[in-house]
C-alpha cells in the first residue's frame, strides 16, 4: 500500500470521499483496488499523497468508465467529484456559498477553491466577455484538465447557469479552459 509522498505533495481526504465514497460509491472489487493503491473507502484519512490521487483516478477510470477515453473518463469524474465533495461536510459548507455568489462571483474566486492538492500551481482566471471566461493553470505537474473542466461545469452549474467549459490549450503542465454560460 502506497503511503508516501514521492513529491510530498498531497490531497484532502475530503476530495476522495466525494469522489469514490458518495458519488462512484466504490465497493467490492473497486474498493479493493483503491485499497491497493493506498485509499480505503472504509477507513478515511484527512489528507493522502498526490500519487495515491492520480492512481485511484486511474482505477476509477477503469472501473467505472470502461470503453470511454481517458479525457471523456476525466470530465464525467470531475463532475462527480464536485457533487460528491458537495455532500461531504466540508462540501455543504461550500455548496451554501454557491448559489449565493452566482457565476461571475464564484469564476473570481476559483484561484481560493480550485486547490486539489498543496502544490500551488499558477492558477489565473481572465474574463474574455460577457458570460465568458480563460481559466488558466501552469506549472501543474499532474495536469488534467478535463477533470478541472468538469469541476467548473458542475460547480458553476449550482448556481443557477449551464455552463460549459472547453478545454482549449493542454501542453504537459500548462492548460486553458474557456469557460461560457
Amino acid at each position: 500500500m502506497k503511503q508516501d509522498s514521492f513529491s510530498g505533495r498531497a490531497t484532502q481526504g475530503s476530495f476522495f470521499e466525494g469522489l469514490f465514497v458518495r458519488s462512484l460509491q466504490a465497493s467490492g472489487p473497486f474498493a479493493e483496488e483503491l485499497r491497493a493503491c493506498g485509499y480505503d473507502p472504509h477507513h478515511p484519512k484527512a489528507i493522502y499523497p498526490i500519487e495515491v490521487w492520480n492512481a485511484a483516478l486511474e482505477v476509477a477510470w477503469r472501473r467505472c468508465y470502461t470503453g470511454w477515453t481517458r479525457e471523456a473518463a476525466y470530465r464525467e469524474m470531475g463532475r462527480q467529484l464536485a457533487l460528491g465533495f458537495l455532500q461531504t461536510w466540508m462540501g455543504k459548507v461550500v455548496d451554501m456559498g454557491l448559489t449565493m455568489l452566482g457565476p461571475d462571483r464564484l469564476m473570481a474566486r476559483i484561484p481560493s477553491l480550485l486547490a486539489l492538492d498543496t502544490f500551488r500551481y499558477e492558477l489565473k482566471v481572465q474574463p474574455l466577455g460577457p458570460h465568458q471566461y480563460r481559466v488558466s493553470i501552469r506549472n501543474d505537474p499532474d495536469a488534467k484538465p478535463e477533470l478541472i473542466a468538469g469541476l467548473l461545469e458542475a460547480g458553476l452549474g449550482r448556481t443557477g447557469v449551464k455552463p460549459t467549459a472547453t478545454v482549449v490549450m493542454h501542453r504537459e503542465q500548462d492548460f486553458d479552459i474557456d469557460v461560457t454560460w
